[in-house]
Order: C-alpha cells, then structure tokens, then sequence
C-alpha cells in the first residue's frame, strides 16, 4: 500500500490502534498528515465513517500541537468538536492540516482541516492539555 502514498510522506511511529487502521503519515515539509482510506473505515452508507476521520484529527492535533512546541510536552485530548462538511469516499487520500492556535501554560488551543484533494471535507477544533516535562 505503500506505493500509493503520494511523495513526500513518510510513515510515522504512532500507536497500535493508529497502526492497525492502516498507519498515518506525515509530510515533513508541510506537516499534513494523510491516511489511505481502506474498506474497513466504512460506515453504513458506505462512505468514511465518521470516526475514523475523529481519529485522524485527535493524532494529527496531538502530534502537530507536540512537534510545534518543541519543548518535550505532552499533550492529551480535551474536548474536540468535528464538523463534517462532506462525505469521504472509500479509498481516498485523506489529508489533516493541523494548527496550533494558542498554547498557554497548561492549555492549547488548535484547529484542523481535513481534505480529500482540494475538497474541504471537515473542520475540527481541540482544546489539549499541556503537561510540561519534570525538570
């Protein structure tokens, strides 16, 4: 399945769960993240089921959020709200833009965006909690 990533993504360690999904992928020059949607992610109707596309968001906001700061923080989930603008069809690239909007001391604002190509298929945002490294 590996062929069909489009170039410049790179498979990244992430956890089982994400893993058994089909593994997520960054791109490091633009940090989008994308997963290949496989038959096994569909809903009832047969498009993307809607967790699936929650999933990617929590890991894409997560790890962005991580990588942005820089500074060794953890960060856990919140409260995330999804919007879904578009169904997602099955076999798709599908892409998170993630952004950190506002990080405080113990809290982090974020938003993503999720396209399928130049569609624009959901919008998301995320409060985190920060936990800073013991020094």
């Amino acid at each position: 399945m590996a062929d069909d990533v489009p170039p410049g993504f790179a498979l990244i360690e992430t956890s089982a769960f994400i893993q058994h999904l089909g593994g997520l992928y960054r791109h490091p020059e633009t940090g989008v993240f994308g997963m290949r949607t496989l038959p096994e992610h569909a809903n009832a109707h047969l498009n993307v089921h809607g967790g699936f596309l929650a999933t990617l968001v929590d890991v894409a906001v997560s790890r962005g959020t991580r990588l942005t700061l820089g500074d060794g923080s953890m960060v856990s989930t919140v409260t995330m709200t999804l919007n879904h603008l578009e169904p997602v069809p099955m076999g798709s690239w599908v892409e998170a833009r993630p952004s950190l909007d506002r990080a405080g001391s113990r809290t982090v604002f974020t938003s993503c965006e999720v396209s399928v190509g130049e569609l624009l298929v959901a919008r998301a945002t995320a409060v985190l909690a920060r936990h800073r490294p013991k020094s």
